[in-house]
């Protein structure tokens, strides 16, 4: 095993570097339940909402979804930022807690394809 020494600068700028590349790859890992789809019946049920409510938010204009064939769909993230957009008393942690059951939920449900390519 061989011994390289560096410069306390060039440590400390590859350290940062790292910690850089890290965060980036977390918040994309993070990102990655945001392009899911759901159907109407998924979302009800993720949300503990009925199906009219659900149809009063889509009215509003209050969630983003998308119409084929007379199925409605909408993505995780779409769902994320309509919470985050009416939450009166939010925390990070909040939101984390509740993007983790989302998560659990949706990985019982059904299988998960998480290779992109």
């Amino acid at each position: 095993m061989k011994i390289i020494t560096i410069e306390e600068d060039v440590w400390i700028q590859l350290n940062s570097r790292i910690n850089a590349i890290a965060d980036y790859l977390k918040r994309q890992e993070d990102k990655s339940y945001d392009d899911l789809w759901l159907n109407n019946h998924e979302v009800c049920q993720y949300l503990h909402i009925s199906e009219k409510t659900l149809w009063r938010m889509r009215t509003k204009g209050e969630i983003s979804y998308s119409k084929i064939y007379g199925q409605y769909f909408y993505t995780m993230g779409s769902i994320k930022d309509m919470l985050n957009a009416n939450t009166i008393q939010s925390s990070e942690e909040f939101v984390q807690e509740l993007m983790a059951k989302g998560k659990s939920y949706i990985e019982k449900g059904r299988k998960l394809k998480t290779d992109k390519k």
